[in-house]
């Protein structure tokens, strides 16, 4: 089967994060492949899973969110995405979901400078089985997803380490430990 550019973007974008919101791919396709006055033709990314899925590609929809059957939706990563996006003015240079640890997405923003970041979860980082700090290169700045009302969990890294608190608009607010 032969596809459009837009559809291997859109399955490669699939396989590396397994799940995502349709506003999220929508915004990952029009930063890569439409001018910034131009926004993402309405129903453009419909026709094309609908194309996908007849062309025998596995391509799930449940509510919003866009999965293979494989990789059933998470609602952290797709909350990890989110931040992706705000950091990143929707345009990362390269991204990854990270499977089986604390880190939840891994993604990088270029720049003057190429800027590294890994995404985790609170709940990821405190209970029995959190008892070592994430794996992260020293150049990796941590971003924290906490969930509402649950204090910043101090992290032993010398990592930068920013805390994401999702206001009720869908965006984040970032903020960081005091003496950090």
């Amino acid at each position: 089967m032969l596809l459009s550019k837009q559809q291997q973007y859109v399955l490669d974008v699939l396989r590396r994060l397994g799940c995502a919101r349709e506003t999220q791919l929508q915004a990952l396709l029009q930063a890569r492949f439409f001018p910034p006055d131009k926004a993402v033709p309405p129903g453009f990314l419909e026709a094309m899973l609908r194309q996908l899925r007849c062309g025998s590609v596995q391509v799930r929809r449940q509510e919003d969110v866009i999965f293979l059957p494989e990789r059933p939706p998470d609602e952290r990563l797709l909350e990890a995405v989110d931040v992706m996006l705000q950091l990143s003015g929707a345009a990362p240079s390269d991204f990854w979901a990270e499977g089986g640890g604390p880190v939840l997405l891994r993604f990088s923003v270029a720049g003057r400078r190429v800027g590294l970041f890994a995404v985790v979860h609170a709940g990821g980082l405190i209970g029995p089985d959190a008892r070592s700090p994430p794996a992260v290169s020293r150049a990796e700045r941590v971003v924290v997803l906490l969930p509402g009302g649950s204090p910043p969990p101090a992290l032993p890294i010398p990592n930068t380490v920013f805390y994401a608190l999702r206001q009720k608009d869908g965006s984040h607010r970032f903020f960081a430990r005091e003496g950090t």
